[in-house]
């Protein structure tokens, strides 16, 4: 039985994303293969997960490390953070996640528009969303957007010591035939402006390129 769009938006993406609203700990042994290649020039690696009916290769750069990974029923997340760095205390964070036959349940745009609202629930300042329109991710639709928040609480302290940071990062909600997918890349930082977000639609190409190269095979 498929897992309905509203529970999914209201509860199992609130505890699934983003990554600051659950205890952090280190991974379970993988569920799904994955496996990495470097580049010619050493700096990205090429990873890839089984992820229900597809499997899911992208590059991130050479280093980073799988954080965390879980499967639990038609739903499956998995997050990558820089080498040394954790989901309790991290600079930057990949993370994609796969819903089970949820396609041709919930449109793109009203999972990622709904998702931001999830997102508030964690802000202690004001949120920022940037709706990207559509665009084309390994071959599928896309719909993207930038969503931050100017003054983020740090729920575990970490070695950075900041009670407070910024965070924003860029969103895709990407569509296969029966199963949807949602991906982000995020940063955290110092707390900023609202009228001037760190990310935008201007500058998040470089900040997204190794996202772009996302393939799926089944």
């Amino acid at each position: 039985m498929k897992a309905s769009a509203t529970l999914i938006i209201s509860g199992g993406l609130l505890l699934l994303s983003p990554s600051n609203n659950v205890v952090a700990k280190e991974p379970p042994p993988y569920i799904n293969a994955i496996t990495a290649n470097s580049d010619a020039g050493g700096g990205s690696e090429e990873k890839q997960l089984s992820i229900f009916s597809n499997k899911v290769s992208f590059e991130l750069p050479v280093g980073w490390k799988m954080a965390f990974n879980s499967e639990k029923g038609n739903m499956y997340k998995a997050e990558f953070v820089p080498a040394g760095e954790s989901l309790n205390d991290w600079s930057a964070l990949f993370c994609i996640q796969g819903f089970e036959g949820l396609a041709t349940d919930i449109d793109s745009t009203q999972f990622l528009n709904r998702f931001a609202d999830t997102y508030k629930d964690s802000c202690q300042g004001s949120v920022t969303y940037e709706q990207l329109g559509t665009t084309q991710i390994g071959g599928k639709e896309a719909v993207h957007g930038i969503i931050g928040c100017t003054n983020m609480k740090n729920m575990y302290g970490g070695a950075t010591a900041r009670t407070r940071q910024g965070e924003i990062g860029y969103y895709a909600v990407l569509k296969d035939t029966e199963d949807l997918y949602l991906l982000h890349k995020s940063m955290r930082g110092e707390v900023f402006n609202e009228s001037n977000p760190p990310l935008n639609g201007s500058n998040h190409r470089d900040f997204i390129s190794k996202m772009l190269q996302l393939k799926f095979q089944r």
